[in-house]
């Protein structure tokens, strides 16, 4: 929760709250405390008057007994004269309940009360002590024997007249004095309901309580200050004592008041569970009015600004909002409306900007791309045709390397221009990428005819001469048409059908318009099915290698060349020139020539146990794995290509990289840079079917191949009615002029091979010599190193 905003106010709101409920509770633990100090005080001060009432009492009392014993009729104790007079003297002061004179043997007849006979009071120890040890003595609190009423008694004896130096002790002078004050003290002081008092004797017992007849309740340990004890009433007081001791020290009484707490305390309790409440209400209601203001000026405009952004994400239309009415949230979401508008029109540069051909101007492929699923909805809607025309410009990559990059941009530029002004605004025309174009015409009037005078008025603009530099450069053009519904359902079969169809045009001559149809189609399909069962090939091993012997020119196999063979489960064997090129396009060569190099790898080394360490082994290399070779998806080639040297020859490498010379006319130039790596690492180079493509001297010595390889179609007509001798014996000679070794493919038969050796031919190759054989059926069987036809 504390993730959110609303939490983190809650909890702020918290942390202003809690010091004040702390606040609440201190204070509420402080008024308890100082009421409990308040009656601790007021009891305090009970106890202490009631001890100086008593001090006050004990000092009148030894001062009147002390007159009392110097009267006359107290020199005789057992007289009538002395009960008179002690029977008068008692009604004249309310605070002595009695007034006795026991004499010295401890018998009471002078009584202030009538007594029905005299009393024996030698056992009361103060007595004995007053006429034993002659002096002023109190009994401490108990309940007097004449009177049946708590007091406290004193005592001073009576020394006799006829002795003068007070040694002869006739009596003791006794004063009872009742402990009616106390209550009547405490009954004048307002104390709290439920308060308690008590007078105990020497031994702890209560002799008096208040009010009267309560329970004295005693406890095991001294009273503290901050004691509250619960009586068996179920009520808490708090407790004070105060001892009063005689002369000697003595406890004579212990006065013990109780304050109960409970009533004061319930007083405390209730004023602060009001406040609390009243506190927490008011804190109740400033969290309402937090949230109200909080999902009113704070949560609200920020959902508002969550869902803007949220939309803005999804790229829908934001349109601006009522004021919130808290400037700060404003002025938030005026800055946001402005930054969704400028997000809006980036977002719109950016796209414009996306599609847009840098170099041309022209819309590019993601443009076409957009603009093909708007038409097909359109064209669906509307139940008309649309159609796809697909150009490319033939030999433009020969006009590329042979003027540079600069005269085929401008080319692309002008051809654009042209291109663009053929185009009605209505439809598109998108450059694809390389020197391919693309036209997108949609709408009613799309047919047959139509889209094929547009074809031809393609080709006008694109045949007439460019003036580029101050050359006049000519170039055609091949157009692949695709049509919907015809040719395809969506926009993915409607570009492979275009595609198949410029793929028709380019290899029916150039400068040709094709339609896709049936065959294309069926065609198409079977490229489809043999992709998609060349992505399982391997892991099934329907593939194998196949090699043919190379020799030289005495017939000593020194070489052989790796080929690749399919076996399908359902369709046979199937030539590599069937499936290769669509292994390519679908970047599956990469995966199949790493297996075609590690399986002659592997070969190389058994076929050197038969034929010596000097034997090699050719392996053909796709532009797709040079271009690849510095993938990190991708092994380096050289790197599989390594590590089969030979022992005689430390720096030639046992393998040998072939590539075709139209692969390595229309590869990439890094691709081409990447065949000097090889020969860096010791990899021999070999340029395969040399004569069918377009290369020229020039690429020749830059790129300085080990080997020439003469294609087939030369070699077979040698002994023909067209006979391509000069080109042959042409051939090799350039090649040896630049440091090349030449190997003839297809020999077929003597004299082919009888000419070719007399032209210099290093190498041969053919049918003449032997097929291509499976590694086991060479090894199988002892093969004389010197081969003749088979």
């Amino acid at each position: 929760m504390l993730n959110t905003l609303k939490g983190r106010l809650y909890l702020i709101a918290l942390l202003i709250v809690s010091p004040c409920y702390v606040f609440i509770y201190l204070s509420f633990d402080y008024s308890k405390a100082s009421e409990k100090n308040e009656l601790h005080r007021y009891a305090d001060l009970i106890s202490i008057q009631a001890v100086q009432n008593q001090d006050a009492i004990i000092a009148s009392t030894r001062q009147f007994l002390t007159s009392l014993a110097a009267q006359p009729p107290l020199q005789r104790p057992d007289s009538k004269e002395c009960q008179q007079f002690v029977q008068r003297l008692t009604y004249l002061d309310d605070r002595y309940a009695n007034i006795g004179v026991p004499n010295a043997q401890g018998i009471l007849t002078c009584n202030g009360t009538k007594l029905n006979a005299p009393v024996n009071v030698v056992d009361r120890g103060y007595i004995k002590e007053a006429l034993t040890e002659k002096r002023f003595t109190t009994s401490g609190a108990l309940t007097d024997r004449a009177i049946g009423q708590p007091t406290i008694n004193f005592a001073y004896p009576v020394w006799s007249d006829a002795d003068p130096e007070g040694n002869n002790v006739v009596g003791a002078a006794v004063v009872v004095i009742s402990l009616d004050w106390w209550a009547d003290l405490l009954s004048s002081i307002e104390l709290p309901n439920k308060s308690l008092a008590y007078v105990l004797d020497a031994k702890g017992n209560a002799v008096a309580s208040f009010p009267k007849n309560s329970e004295y309740e005693p406890v095991e340990s001294p009273f503290l200050a901050s004691d509250i004890i619960k009586g068996h009433d179920g009520v808490e007081r708090i407790f004070i004592e105060y001892d009063v001791k005689d002369d000697l020290g003595r406890v004579m009484l212990t006065f013990v008041t109780g304050i109960a707490v409970d009533e004061a305390l319930a007083d405390i309790d209730a004023r602060y569970s009001f406040i609390f409440a009243l506190f927490t209400a008011f804190v109740v209601a400033l969290l309402l009015l937090l949230r109200i203001f909080f999902l009113n000026s704070i949560l609200g405009p920020l959902n508002t600004l969550s869902n803007m952004t949220f939309r803005m994400g999804l790229n829908e239309k934001i349109t601006e909002k009522d004021a919130t009415g808290v400037k700060e949230m404003d002025q938030l979401q005026n800055r946001f409306m402005v930054m969704a508008e400028r997000k809006e029109q980036a977002e719109q540069k950016m796209i414009q900007q996306a599609q847009t051909d840098l170099l041309t101007g022209i819309g590019n492929r993601e443009r076409f791309n957009q603009g093909l699923i708007n038409a097909l909805q359109e064209t669906k809607r509307h139940n008309h045709q649309c159609a796809l025309l697909l150009i490319d410009l033939d030999l433009f990559k020969e006009i590329n390397d042979t003027r540079g990059h600069q005269v085929g941009d401008e080319i692309l530029r002008v051809a654009a221009k042209r291109l663009q002004a053929l185009c009605p605004k209505e439809q598109l025309i998108c450059r694809l990428g390389g020197d391919e174009f693309i036209f997108l015409l949609s709408g009613a009037g799309v047919n047959n005819d139509y889209v094929h005078d547009f074809c031809q008025n393609i080709q006008s603009q694109i045949c007439t001469p460019f003036d580029i530099y101050d050359e006049e450069i000519f170039i055609s053009s091949s157009i692949g048409i695709a049509t919907f519904p015809r040719d395809g359902s969506d926009e993915r079969e409607l570009m492979a059908a275009a595609d198949q169809a410029l793929y028709s045009a380019k290899h029916a001559g150039r400068n040709q318009i094709k339609d896709f149809n049936v065959e294309l189609k069926y065609a198409l399909l079977e490229k489809i099915e043999l992709v998609k069962d060349l992505r399982n090939a391997i892991a099934n091993n329907e593939f194998h290698l196949v090699f043919q012997p190379i020799v030289n020119r005495f017939g000593k196999v020194v070489k052989f060349e790796a080929l690749i063979r399919w076996s399908h489960p359902t369709k046979g064997l199937i030539p590599p020139d069937q499936f290769i090129g669509y292994a390519e396009e679908s970047g599956q060569i990469i995966m199949i020539g790493e297996w075609v190099i590690l399986e002659a790898k592997m070969a190389l080394e058994k076929l050197k146990g038969l034929y010596g360490e000097e034997i090699q082994v050719s392996v053909n290399v796709s532009p797709l794995q040079l271009s690849n070779s510095q993938s990190d998806s991708t092994k380096l080639l050289y790197e599989l290509l390594t590590g089969v040297f030979s022992e005689s020859t430390p720096n030639k490498n046992g393998l040998i990289v072939e590539i075709t010379e139209n692969v390595f006319m229309s590869s990439e130039e890094g691709a081409q840079q990447q065949l000097l790596n090889f020969r860096k690492h010791g990899i021999q180079v070999a340029l395969d079917d040399f004569g069918t493509g377009y290369s020229s001297l020039a690429y020749i010595m830059n790129y300085q191949m080990d080997y020439l390889k003469i294609d087939k179609t030369f070699v077979s007509r040698l002994d023909g009615p067209e006979s391509s001798v000069s080109l042959c014996e042409g051939m090799i000679a350039m090649a040896h002029s630049l440091g090349m070794t030449v190997v003839a493919e297809g020999v077929e038969t003597s004299e082919q091979a009888a000419l070719l050796c007399e032209y210099g031919c290093d190498y041969l190759q053919g049918y003449y010599y032997s097929k291509p054989k499976r590694l086991d059926e060479i090894l199988g069987r002892e093969v004389d190193q010197n081969v003749t036809n088979t």
